[in-house]
């Protein structure tokens, strides 16, 4: 039985047939260039946050309870 050979995705933990198509899923993904606290509750940690990405474009984010 041949050995069964694929590559994941450092980042979404995709497996690809190929190192070439994990290389470039791993670049398509963008990382926020800063993050904006917008709301905190009780604790420390903030409840909803604001991620600016490099292409210019913001997502905001809750945390579900």
């Amino acid at each position: 039985m041949p050995p069964l050979v694929y590559y994941k995705c450092a980042i979404c933990k995709m497996t690809r047939d190929s190192y070439e198509e994990a290389a470039r899923c791993e670049k398509s993904h963008l990382a926020a260039v800063s993050v904006k606290e917008l709301e905190y509750r009780l604790g420390a940690y903030p409840f909803r946050v604001l991620l600016v990405f490099p292409d210019g474009r913001e997502r905001e984010y809750v945390i579900a309870d």
